[in-house]
């Protein structure tokens, strides 16, 4: 399911980009950077990672009133209104951990189709967990996406997506099996792909055509005005 902000809250989440973009100690909006323009929009108290030490739970924002948690992801992409688009989830050793998944030997010569049931079960894993963990109940993720002019954003939010292991076909790219992708049977659309070499697990977006956008007129401000700024407002 896609939620959509409400206009007080895209209109925040644009001020924030505006002021992050603005200042010049700040060469990109990702990371943390993200998780907190997010947090601002939602009008969300998070963890501040200066004082804190971030968790490496998978629910980087949580609101703790309704218990939803957002997976928080950024990525810079040319993309338009239903282009398609990828971005890593997780680092996912299925073959290390095989057998602690339930999967006895699994290697490079396995089955595609039980290589791909044991990704699932280390990602869905992840989801669950964390989820009972971190007290959430509605398990999402929000997207942002950047075009490299630093002027046109695209925010995607919807619930983490759970399919059932025969609802998926895997199949290597190559004969090298670098590479191997997972298929909705349904739509026939690519949702998953998986590097044996470096264990990177990514997960596959298609972007709605009534995706929210927000365009913005990058200004950067002097060094010297953020500091007299900043400075000002710290009490002595």
């Amino acid at each position: 399911m896609q939620y959509f902000l409400t206009e007080q809250e895209l209109n925040k989440m644009k001020q924030a980009i505006i002021a992050a973009v603005s200042i010049p100690f700040i060469d990109d909006i990702e990371d943390y950077i993200v998780e907190a323009i997010w947090e601002f929009a939602k009008n969300i108290e998070g963890i501040d990672p200066m004082f804190y030490i971030r968790s490496k739970k998978l629910y980087d924002v949580v609101d703790t009133n309704s218990k939803i948690g957002w997976s928080v992801k950024s990525v810079q992409w040319a993309f338009r209104p239903g282009c398609e688009f990828e971005l890593v989830i997780q680092r996912a050793d299925v073959f290390k951990k095989s057998e602690e998944l339930g999967f006895e030997n699994l290697n490079i010569d396995s089955d595609p189709q039980l290589i791909g049931a044991a990704l699932l079960k280390h990602w869905y894993s992840k989801v669950e967990t964390d989820a009972i963990a971190q007290e959430v109940n509605s398990k999402r993720v929000m997207i942002l996406l950047k075009k490299d002019n630093k002027r046109n954003y695209a925010v995607l939010e919807a619930d983490i997506e759970v399919y059932n292991p025969d609802d998926i076909e895997w199949h290597w790219t190559n004969a090298s099996k670098s590479g191997l992708q997972g298929i909705n049977k349904v739509t026939g659309k690519k949702v998953y792909r998986w590097y044996p070499s470096q264990k990177q697990f990514f997960e596959c977006f298609s972007l709605p055509e009534d995706t929210q956008l927000i365009d913005i007129n990058p200004r950067r401000l002097t060094k010297g005005q953020v500091v007299d700024a900043v400075l000002g407002l710290i009490p002595h």
